[in-house]
């Protein structure tokens, strides 16, 4: 039950941010903080803030940021689903950054640092006629991995806190934004301009190439929500959808690689517009949805 908390600890902050203020938000991330301070010292106080209080912190004041506009609904423009998948992708790989830091200032400390993890974590459990492995090739392998693994569970975990903390908002009755279309989000155009930039960092070594990777990761997650997406927008109305979507999110959770390709749907969709293409019979997403 550890992680499965862990994951969701930032959901009372986005529930006090979402539901009732900013700053109902702010109190609930510094008592937290200081709780954490006061019981387990300095090092758990500022790997609250910056990995789960202050992520969560930015996305419930962010989610609830509008500008007056005549087309939005009720005269209001809300801070769109895409710039929240945005947001939630920057925070996670500035989290992940500063662990990095944190654990080596350079690459080759961070690399043994991971391997000797490793080693110590297998050691004693293998399995009697196994087949023997060189735990620091895999270790290396795991380090050079680890950064946009982080990324992208501290992304999603984000995400669905963000979601639960609306839907609870909006149960409630507390949920002042309109709730929008998610099947109708985008993400900004500029999004494949920094992916591509991202991936052509990573291929860097050292530290450098870390961190991007860690962007690369989670824009390459947030183009697979838009994937999704695309598929729940296109199959609105069709006969077969709950089977088509509930097949494609059984076969994303048990094997992994259709994040791949709903990534690449989210990219070409971004490109050429599939779902107006192929004529959904929705309207124009409004503001609000965008």
């Amino acid at each position: 039950m550890a992680v499965p908390l862990f994951y969701l600890s930032p959901l009372p902050v986005m529930i006090a941010g979402i539901a009732f203020s900013p700053l109902a938000a702010f109190v609930a991330v510094m008592v937290s903080g200081a709780g954490l301070g006061l019981g387990f010292g300095g090092t758990f106080l500022l790997t609250y803030m910056v990995s789960l209080g202050g992520p969560a912190f930015a996305l419930s004041y962010a989610a609830m940021l509008a500008r007056p506009d005549s087309a939005g609904r009720d005269g209001l423009v809300w801070f769109p689903v895409g710039g929240l998948v945005l947001l939630s992708a920057a925070v996670s790989t500035l989290a992940v950054i500063i662990a990095l830091f944190a654990v080596a200032g350079d690459y080759e400390s961070y690399r043994r640092a991971v391997i000797a993890a490793f080693e110590a974590l297998l050691s004693g459990q293998v399995l009697p006629g196994a087949q023997p492995t060189d735990p620091a090739a895999v270790g290396a392998i795991v380090a050079r991995l680890l950064p946009g693994m982080a990324a992208v569970m501290s992304m999603v975990s984000q995400l669905v806190c963000l979601y639960l903390a609306a839907r609870a908002a909006l149960i409630s009755g507390r949920l002042r934004r309109p709730w929008p279309t998610l099947s109708a989000f985008r993400l900004p155009p500029v999004t494949s301009l920094v992916l591509a930039v991202a991936i052509a960092l990573s291929m860097a070594g050292a530290m450098v190439g870390l961190s991007a990777s860690a962007a690369a990761a989670t824009l390459v997650c947030a183009y697979a929500l838009a994937g999704f997406a695309v598929v729940h927008s296109v199959t609105i109305g069709h006969s077969a959808r709950f089977l088509i979507l509930g097949a494609l999110w059984l076969t994303t959770a048990v094997l992994g690689w259709p994040i791949l390709a709903m990534a690449v749907l989210g990219f070409v969709d971004a490109m050429f517009d599939f779902r107006s293409r192929m004529g959904t019979g929705q309207s124009p997403p409004a503001a609000n949805d965008r």
